[in-house]
């Protein structure tokens, strides 16, 4: 349940369908409403990290609130934009080296020469 001070974050909406002309209507007051997270995290993934370090770009959370906001989903530069250039090459290449290890598919925007 929400508490007076707590920030709902608005992560869906709602429409209908007008059956006389069949366009999509936004319904108010519809739709779907994030709680925060817990104490001592992050206001936009939920989970404990420093600032000045990239959110956790597969919390759903995060990926919710990216897709709302931005009407796609979140790539992990998305996720470390905030961060200090020196930070963001750091992220990339153990991302990378991560990606590597399990085969798995190296995203375009990882694969900018920062090494």
């Amino acid at each position: 349940m929400p508490t007076k001070n707590s920030k709902l974050f608005r992560v869906g909406s709602m429409q209908t369908v007008d059956i006389n002309t069949g366009e999509a209507v936004p319904f108010e007051g519809g739709g779907l409403l994030m709680l925060p997270g817990p104490p001592g995290t992050c206001e936009w993934c939920h989970v404990k990290h420093d600032p000045e370090h990239p959110h956790n770009q597969q919390s759903l959370p995060y990926r919710m609130k990216f897709h709302t906001i931005n009407g796609r989903c979140p790539t992990w530069s998305d996720a470390m934009a905030h961060c200090s250039t020196d930070l963001q090459k750091l992220w990339r290449k153990k991302i990378r080296e991560v990606m590597t290890e399990n085969g798995i598919d190296i995203p375009e925007d990882l694969k900018e020469a920062d090494v």
